[in-house]
């Protein structure tokens, strides 16, 4: 049932589209707990330093994690944690933790269960 629930989240003409908007909005809810200045100069400092628009995110995860490790240090890892677990929520799928996973790898994984169901 979870895995049809997460397919439809995301069907439509572009399927690819539509998860890429749902790790954005996870993205923004996981630098949300930073306040909507903090959140918009985390933006500014990732499009400046790295030429990566926050459009550009859900494609280029990894420079926006190193880039979030340059920022937040330690601190790095509870955002990113907090974004995947965003993902999985909205994706209506089951977030286990994994020790040795960083975001990209909860991300991939949860395109995987929505596109293989």
């Amino acid at each position: 049932m979870k895995s049809q629930l997460a397919r439809r989240s995301v069907e439509g003409p572009n399927v690819s589209e539509s998860f890429d908007s749902a790790v954005l909005e996870a993205v923004d809810y996981g630098l949300s707990v930073l306040g909507e200045t903090g959140r918009q100069t985390v933006y500014s400092f990732v499009k400046m330093k790295y030429q990566v628009k926050r459009e550009e995110i859900p494609k280029r995860l990894d420079v926006f994690c190193r880039a979030s490790g340059g920022l937040f240090g330690a601190g790095a890892t509870v955002v990113n944690k907090m974004i995947a677990k965003r993902l999985y929520t909205k994706l209506s799928l089951s977030f286990v933790q994994h020790e040795d996973w960083a975001l990209p790898e909860y991300v991939d994984n949860a395109k995987k269960c929505v596109v293989e169901g």
